[in-house]
């Protein structure tokens, strides 16, 4: 009793002379040089003296009383959060305390009602200062949160105590992975922390966790992390220190990273240049790169640029060919070992979003190029046969690892990333979905063998179309007899036009599944879900055309209230949403 009262007393005094002030950090949007969100930190004056946060919560560890100064930090800053900023809240919580509020005491959550914000505009992060006695009681403890709303993130990962390890219990259950400073700052020197910081983004892509890239601090390490892990999330000085909630209101981000490339960056920082007039001699040229760790140079003669792989030029040049070059004009040497001396312009290039991976993966494999020209939208980037391999194994592995087993298309996982993805980089796209009418009754009618051939018919049907419009059309798989066509790139008028000849097309091909006596009549006779024979049409589809949407749900309602108006009618239809209009296709 005497103890609580002593911690009681030496607790309001230490709180007494202490002032917490919020500050918020903000955390960039790349891809829209916008704010994502920001994350809360505590700036402390102890009688009237600045104080480190580190040796405040160490004070306050001592006095027992850790608990509630981290309680009153976090009320202070959804307090000045809810009032000007905008954005996901990042709040730091150990997560002893995060189960402590899970078995019961809910601080957090009555902070937010009190403040009339929702759970889904805060993230809960948890920080690394203190390991984790009972995992299993944690991983509830987020399932909770999660479910009422609240995003979760896992602090400066591979530091302290949140080792590689905590990712593995904490799969399928993180929004974010924070990749710490102690890796971020200098990755665009260190071939070490490069590797990790691709592994660690590998990982967060693997199991669904966005990273958010801490600590940038240079300009050359954001443009590594920018252009080689495609980042989106990022923080730290380069754009912002953490600042007061007023300072914060007023902040707007710069991000001016160049959008193109332009052939000159490899590892998303600048190659070494190197400019020399086609008369020089080539001993200049190899006094100017000898030394050099790096293993290409940009070399700039007149008009003409070069990408100079110095590794061949070391192994392929023994002492003989050196001495017969030595005292050579520049432009005599490139024009006879074009294969060190790259010409920038006849590298092959490569589009990072082209939809035929199979084709990429089989043309990289084959090629006797080191290095390729990446274009990823507006972007262009220098990058290695090897790296380009390992980008393309993994998408084929992915789609490989989701695609219908009868028809080997994409299914459904892979239709709305696409979707997703399309929503995000282009401004319009159309998309289609297809089925089979009475493809029930084709089944009792005619076994289920024919139908599988049926169906697998429609799948390369399908993929015979998307090959004819590689850059514009998918395909893919919903399943069983509903298929779906993503068109991009294209007007209306152009789309409905691609559709009306595929749909005539699937109607002739699948006649061939048909009795003479049934193609003759143009109907067959089955029993109906009342178990009541009737006569089917043959061969007939049902499809609607759709403008895209972010949300896949979205377009699979419109979709199914609309293939509801197009199965009225007798026949193939195409009922194009965006004009009201019914399209029928007779054979």
């Amino acid at each position: 009793m005497l103890q609580t009262e002593l911690k009681s007393s030496l607790g309001k005094e230490f709180f007494s002379k202490l002032k917490i002030e919020p500050y918020y950090q903000p955390i960039v949007d790349l891809t829209g040089s916008a704010i994502f969100g920001y994350e809360a930190l505590s700036r402390f004056l102890l009688d009237g003296v600045p104080m480190k946060p580190i040796r405040v919560f160490k004070m306050a560890e001592g006095l027992g009383i850790l608990p509630e100064l981290d309680l009153m930090c976090r009320k202070l800053a959804i307090e000045g959060f809810s009032e000007s900023l905008k954005g996901q809240l990042f709040v730091n919580i150990f997560p002893a305390y995060l189960v402590s509020e899970y078995v019961g005491k809910g601080h957090t959550l009555a902070f937010l009602q009190q403040m009339k914000l929702s759970p889904s505009s805060v993230v809960l992060e948890l920080n690394e200062a203190v390991k984790v006695q009972d995992m299993s009681l944690l991983q509830k403890a987020i399932k909770y949160y999660r479910d009422l709303g609240f995003g979760i993130a896992i602090d400066d990962i591979g530091t302290g105590f949140n080792s590689i390890h905590s990712l593995l219990e904490l799969e399928g259950l993180l929004d974010y992975v924070k990749i710490p400073r102690e890796l971020v700052d200098g990755v665009s020197k260190s071939k070490i922390k490069y590797n990790l910081i691709k592994v660690l983004s590998d990982v967060c892509a693997s199991i669904g966790a966005k990273a958010i890239y801490e600590g940038l601090e240079k300009e050359e390490d954001l443009m590594t992390i920018y252009y080689d892990f495609n980042a989106q999330l990022v923080q730290g000085f380069y754009f912002s220190e953490p600042i007061p909630v007023q300072r914060a209101k007023e902040y707007s981000p710069s991000v001016n990273l160049p959008k193109e490339c332009d052939g000159n960056c490899l590892h998303g920082r600048r190659l070494q240049e190197l400019k020399l007039s086609p008369s020089e001699r080539f001993y200049h040229f190899l006094e100017c790169v000898e030394g050099l760790m790096e293993r290409y140079v940009l070399l700039e003669v007149e008009d003409k640029r070069y990408f100079v792989d110095l590794w061949k030029l070391k192994s392929q040049l023994d002492s003989r060919r050196k001495n017969l070059y030595y005292y050579k004009e520049l432009k005599e040497v490139i024009n006879k070992e074009r294969d060190i001396f790259l010409e920038l312009h006849n590298l092959p290039r490569i589009r990072s979003d082209a939809t035929d991976i199979r084709n990429l993966f089989d043309l990289v494999t084959n090629s006797k190029k080191d290095v390729f020209l990446l274009m990823e939208g507006d972007r262009v980037k220098v990058i290695e046969r090897y790296t380009l391999l390992d980008h393309f194994s993994k998408r084929l592995a992915k789609e490989l690892a989701n695609v219908n087993p009868l028809t080997h298309l994409p299914g459904n996982r892979v239709i709305e990333e696409k979707i997703k993805r399309f929503s995000s980089t282009m401004d319009e796209f159309w998309v289609c979905y297809m089925d089979l009418d009475n493809f029930k009754a084709f089944n009792d009618a005619y076994g289920f063998y024919a139908g599988d051939q049926m169906i697998k018919r429609v799948g390369f049907l399908l993929e015979s179309f998307r090959k004819e419009n590689p850059d514009r059309v998918f395909v893919g798989h919903v399943g069983g007899d509903d298929f779906v066509v993503l068109l991009w790139n294209m007007s209306l008028g152009e789309a409905k036009e691609k559709l009306l000849k595929l749909l005539k097309n699937l109607q002739e091909k699948l006649l061939e599944f048909y009795s003479p006596e049934d193609r003759k009549r143009g109907y067959f006779v089955a029993r109906d879900r009342e178990d009541e024979l009737r006569e089917f049409p043959i061969a007939s589809i049902s499809a609607v055309l759709l403008r895209g949407s972010p949300d896949p749900l979205d377009i699979s309602k419109r979709s199914a209230q609309l293939k509801k108006k197009a199965k009225s009618y007798r026949g193939s239809v195409l009922f194009v949403e965006h004009l009201n209009e019914i399209l029928t296709i007779n054979l």
